[in-house]
């Protein structure tokens, strides 16, 4: 079970990061004032992170901050990373326990277009927040940064899709063909997932405009559309409205 630590202005999970490359504690606290003191390097490193951002977060800044000494920070903390991760860790339950079950509510009995919307606004976010956090953390391990995947016992990406995903492919498109719902499953959530992540990293202002996520959007509904692809020799496949086939891009 988590360990669920009593802050004075809010709860916070200090606990050993989900499985992954993340960096994790040396070890966790056990007692009322060891408790306390994590607690404050991780209230610590929240305030630096927001306020005055990751190229001031420094093991002398973080016991600045905290009033918690250099030698006690690294009897928790082999480095700042690990002291980040369980901030990230956090930030991923707050948002498992509070804005998930909030979106599954507001998304029931949506139609398809609509549901997905506020699904993939939600995704991008959940991304926007992790990276304006702490942008270098959030893209080197955005692998293991994945709500999804503290909704439950998973032990894969692949589980995660099954169960959630899985299920909503067949819920809205209930005739698509059992690899297709599979294989549009997985788009939908690691594919588009990867482009908010790659769009964050080469343009972090196209993710931000109410564009992009009109874009996701349109990608998804395609993805889902069992239309599609149209046979190659239907009439207008591959042409432009004149009539000649479009350049592909070099």
């Amino acid at each position: 079970m988590p360990r669920i630590l009593m802050a004075s202005k809010k709860t916070l999970l200090i606990d050993v990061p989900a499985p992954g490359r993340l960096p994790a504690p040396r070890k966790l606290p056990t007692q009322s004032r060891s408790r306390s003191l994590v607690t404050a390097l991780v209230e610590a490193c929240i305030h630096i992170l927001e306020r005055e951002g990751a190229e001031a977060l420094t093991v002398n800044r973080l016991a600045e901050v905290s009033g918690v000494a250099v030698g006690s920070i690294y009897q928790y903390f082999p480095n700042k990373e690990a002291v980040v991760s369980v901030v990230f860790n956090h930030i991923l339950h707050e948002e498992v326990t509070v804005h998930v079950p909030a979106l599954r509510e507001r998304v029931t009995g949506m139609p398809l277009a609509g549901a997905l919307r506020e699904i993939l606004e939600n995704m991008v976010r959940v991304e926007l927040r992790l990276y304006r956090l702490h942008r270098e953390f959030h893209l080197r391990y955005h692998a293991d940064l994945q709500v999804g995947m503290r909704l439950g016992p998973y032990e894969s990406s692949r589980q995660y899709i099954d169960d959630a995903w899985g299920p909503f492919v067949a819920l809205y498109v209930p005739d698509m063909d059992p690899v297709r719902r599979d294989m549009s499953a997985y788009m939908l959530c690691m594919a588009l997932r990867s482009t908010i992540r790659v769009g964050l990293e080469d343009a972090p202002e196209r993710v931000e405009s109410p564009v992009f996520l009109d874009c996701l959007l349109a990608m998804a509904l395609g993805v889902l559309d069992p239309r599609l692809p149209p046979e190659p020799d239907a009439p207008g496949v591959g042409q432009n409205a004149t009539g000649a086939r479009p350049v592909s891009p070099s």
